[in-house]
């Protein structure tokens, strides 16, 4: 289990996602994945790929972290997620 789920309150993390996600529908993929797990945040494109902030419960971030990799657009390939607490 990741140290997220134990965290106690909101937490919000800085997410760095980098592969083939640009022209694929991944910033509205990550909106709807972040509105049903009732996270609030930001996305955007940049010259690295997709940056996003995400904030809520650990639980529900963990389930999002999982989805960007596990239920992505069928023309997205995400060969890298990182992040760090905010």
């Amino acid at each position: 289990m990741s140290a997220l789920i134990h965290t106690q309150g909101r937490l919000r993390l800085r997410v760095r996602v980098r592969g083939t996600v640009q022209g694929v529908g991944f910033r509205p993929f990550v909106y709807r994945l972040a509105q049903e797990a009732e996270l609030t945040g930001w996305v955007l494109n940049d010259e690295h790929g997709v940056l996003l902030e995400v904030e809520g419960g650990g639980v529900a971030i963990e389930r999002f972290l999982d989805g960007l990799c596990t239920q992505t657009p069928p023309l997205a390939i995400v060969e890298q997620v990182s992040h760090e607490p905010v």
